[in-house]
């Protein structure tokens, strides 16, 4: 069976939260450097931070997620 994944024309919003696969996701900011758009995401539950490039939202069986090409700058923000 097809599982068919739908990407969305819905923009990523700065200070929005996205899952992907259970995780949260907020979006910090847009990122001009890179050659692909791109945000810069920090995933809520342990402080991780990455820069997604190719970020958009798809209509999948899970509901609307997040998702993206390939992620650069990986690295875990120590918490206050």
């Amino acid at each position: 069976m097809k599982v068919e994944i739908r990407r969305l024309n819905e923009p990523l919003h700065v200070g929005s939260i996205y899952t992907q696969h259970g995780a949260q996701y907020l979006v910090m900011e847009h990122l001009d450097d890179c050659l692909f758009p791109a945000v810069h995401l920090r995933r809520l539950k342990d402080g991780w931070e990455l820069d997604a490039v190719g970020a958009a939202l798809y209509d999948t069986p899970r509901g609307v997620e997040i998702q993206w090409d390939y992620s650069l700058h990986g690295h875990f923000v120590p918490r206050a």
